[in-house]
């Protein structure tokens, strides 16, 4: 097994090993613990979640997709045309599938914040965080291979992307803790194949 393959493998695992712990009180009482922290600071926190939690929005996270596509057709235009466009597709498609199938599954309750305010979907994992991480990482890889940017400029960019957006939607109490944590191991299984799918295309 590739070493993408096994990434992907392990955080798939890692997320379903994580929905099932959130069944048990222990888990739930930290998540409970962070709500209430963040319940504590949401005022304060709000206008600057509310731009943290962008990169995982619908019209967004296929907008980074289309834009580091869009440098590697310009700035490579050697090679095959598809050879970013379908893998950024294909990891921002695949964590909206990914993340709805779980919820189909396990129909975990959001946090009373969130009840409050009609949004009654399942809540893990966060669909915010996976489709945010799914894209930016996948888009990182490309960039990188492709000689656009540096690795350590790549990287630094994905991760705070993809933390500002999980960090955003416990703030906003739109989920709990572990929802936001189960998003980011969902988008790292995605990105990973993702990744792979780049690399026979290339």
């Amino acid at each position: 097994m590739s070493l993408p393959h096994l990434i992907a493998a392990l955080a798939a695992v890692a997320t379903l090993a994580l929905a099932l712990a959130t069944r048990y009180s222990a888990a739930q009482r930290l998540d409970d613990a962070l709500e209430r922290f963040a319940g504590t600071h949401r005022e304060l926190t709000t206008p600057f979640a509310r731009f943290g939690t962008l990169p995982g929005e619908r019209y967004i996270h296929p907008l980074i997709g289309a834009v580091s596509a869009a440098a590697v057709l310009l700035l490579r235009p050697d090679g095959a045309v598809w050879r970013a466009v379908v893998p950024l597709a294909a990891a921002s498609l695949g964590a909206i599938v990914a993340h709805h199938a779980v919820k189909f599954v396990y129909h975990r309750p959001r946090p009373r914040a969130a009840l409050d305010r009609g949004k009654t979907e399942a809540a893990f994992p966060s669909g915010h965080s996976a489709d945010a991480t799914a894209v930016v990482v996948t888009a990182a890889y490309i960039l990188v291979r492709e000689g656009i940017l540096p690795a350590p400029v790549a990287v630094t960019v994905a991760l705070v992307l993809a933390l500002a957006t999980g960090i955003s939607r416990v703030a906003l109490g739109w989920h709990w803790g572990t929802d936001v944590l189960g998003g980011w191991l969902t988008g790292i299984a995605v990105a990973a194949e993702c990744c792979v799918l780049y690399g026979g295309l290339r």
